[in-house]
């Protein structure tokens, strides 16, 4: 590190009282556009830059260039040209001599007690440069009913051309008349319509032969609802088993046995007299 290096950041020195005022007076006192604007990291950059006595020279007397002066301060040069007339608008920077026209003009800081800021922010709005947008497409030039413009057009007709003109349906319009329906012809299919369904038609196809019946379809009926709700129906006797020759229930075969032992129809009979004595068995 050089002497004159050194010095800089000395107590004492232009550029160490510069960045004090810049750091804790200065930029509190600025209106928020020029905080927001590039002013303030020139100013860092040139405290950074000058030598002891505040001028912004090399060692071997050069003035700094415009061009070392933008790259520090990471602008362009023409935004750090208007940094540099804001800064002397304010009254915290200054030319010392004249300035030569092609030859680089030799800056110095002031520490000047009251910076006119407000002068600083009118100088740089007066100056602003206004950026170029975007170049709009071609079709948008054409003011369309709605959206910004008219769709652009194809210019190889091959896939599919232009698209269709809507029109704003005024009386004066020509409307085409469409053709008239010879005996089976069909209406052209649009995109997601279905084939027709004619019964007993086939229709192949060129991938192995393989052929596509179309079954024939109602459209709109109800697909046929199935009862799964059957009246209940009686289990068959198992196969070893017999019924009542009375009451026609199943019973399992005895010998000499044809009715159930507590069949209700059955009736005690009475030996004596051969008749019923109406008590169930």
């Amino acid at each position: 590190m050089s002497n004159e290096e050194q010095d800089t950041r000395a107590s004492g020195s232009v550029p160490n009282a510069f960045g004090n005022a810049l750091a804790w007076k200065w930029t509190r006192s600025m209106p928020p556009a020029l905080r927001r604007s590039g002013l303030p990291t020139l100013l860092y950059a040139l405290r950074a830059m000058a030598n002891a006595a505040g001028q912004l020279r090399f060692s071997d007397g050069r003035p700094i260039r415009i061009q070392d002066l933008a790259k520090a301060a990471c602008a362009d040069e023409k935004d750090t040209r208007r940094y540099l007339d804001a800064a002397e608008h304010a009254g915290v920077l200054v030319v010392v001599g004249e300035r030569r026209r092609g030859r680089p003009n030799l800056y110095a800081l002031v520490m000047s007690p009251r910076p006119d800021w407000g002068a600083a922010l009118a100088h740089l709005d007066a100056t602003k440069r206004t950026r170029s947008g975007r170049k709009s497409a071609p079709w948008a030039d054409e003011q369309g009913p709605k959206f910004g413009g008219r769709s652009p057009e194809l210019a190889d007709p091959k896939f599919g051309g232009p698209p269709p003109e809507l029109t704003d349906g005024t009386e004066n319009e020509v409307r085409g008349t469409a053709p008239r329906w010879s005996s089976g012809d069909r209406p052209p299919l649009s995109s997601g319509d279905r084939p027709p369904n004619n019964p007993g038609t086939s229709q192949g196809t060129s991938q192995d032969g393989a052929e596509v019946i179309f079954q024939p379809q109602v459209v709109g009926s109800a697909a046929p609802e199935i009862d799964h709700q059957d009246e209940p129906r009686a289990d068959p006797p198992p196969s070893d088993f017999i019924r009542c020759a009375r009451c026609r229930k199943p019973m399992l075969p005895r010998p000499g046995r044809t009715t159930h032992a507590h069949c209700p129809e059955l009736r005690l009979v009475d030996p004596a007299t051969d008749h019923d004595t109406g008590e169930a068995g």
